[in-house]
């Protein structure tokens, strides 16, 4: 029986629309979740263009954890891709790898848009660099979807201006990673549209705040 396939996306358009929802809650001004998805949202940008910029022709090894071949869970899952592929061409060892690793962290991701190793892909590449107000915003917006995506029985509540201090610093990096940096070979001139005016719905939103 053939299974309708539900759902389908990948890396590139998974942080298309993380960036697409951050602007859709930021135009929201009267969500009073506004502040929990934006978080989510902008983190899951952030984190998704940092991935696309730096994974480099390889699809995956780049962002992904070392593995421990001789672990039990690895020679299971070697053994259980073994049976299933033996009689096709594939190259195992990746596939392996893709199926039993995780994805490093969004810290790591961000380290290495700062290292030329991962960033000088193309002639035109640009590396992520990052001013302390950044630094600052980045630190409180994981710390902020840690918390809200793993959220404690508690009253919660947060004061300040978070769209001064968050979401314009962070926006500004996801608009260099996604636009800027030359690593991000986008499928069509409709998903680099998106991302504009994704970017654009913030800029204009951000005006009317300062």
């Amino acid at each position: 029986m053939n299974e309708q396939i539900v759902y389908r996306t990948d890396e590139l358009e998974n942080a298309i629309d993380y960036l697409e929802q951050a602007a859709n809650f930021f135009e929201n001004v009267e969500n009073p979740h506004r502040f929990k998805w934006l978080m989510i949202s902008l983190h899951g940008a952030l984190y998704g263009f940092g991935v696309c910029a730096i994974k480099g022709s390889r699809s995956f090894h780049n962002v992904i954890k070392d593995i421990d071949m001789n672990a039990k869970k690895v020679k299971a899952k070697k053994a259980e891709l073994e049976s299933l592929f033996s009689e096709f061409d594939f190259d195992l060892d990746s596939m392996l790898a893709l199926n039993v690793s995780q994805l490093i962290s969004i810290w790591t991701v961000l380290d290495r848009c700062k290292s030329e190793d991962y960033m000088q892909r193309f002639v035109h590449s640009k590396v992520l660099q990052t001013t302390s107000q950044q630094n600052h915003a980045i630190k409180k917006l994981i710390e902020y979807r840690n918390q809200l995506a793993h959220f404690k029985p508690s009253a919660y509540g947060i004061t300040g201006n978070y769209e001064k201090d968050i979401i314009m610093p962070v926006v500004d990096v996801i608009s260099f990673l996604a636009l800027e940096s030359n690593n991000i070979n986008y499928y069509n001139d409709e998903s680099k549209m998106r991302v504009e005016k994704a970017l654009h719905i913030f800029k204009i939103e951000l005006k009317k705040l300062t």
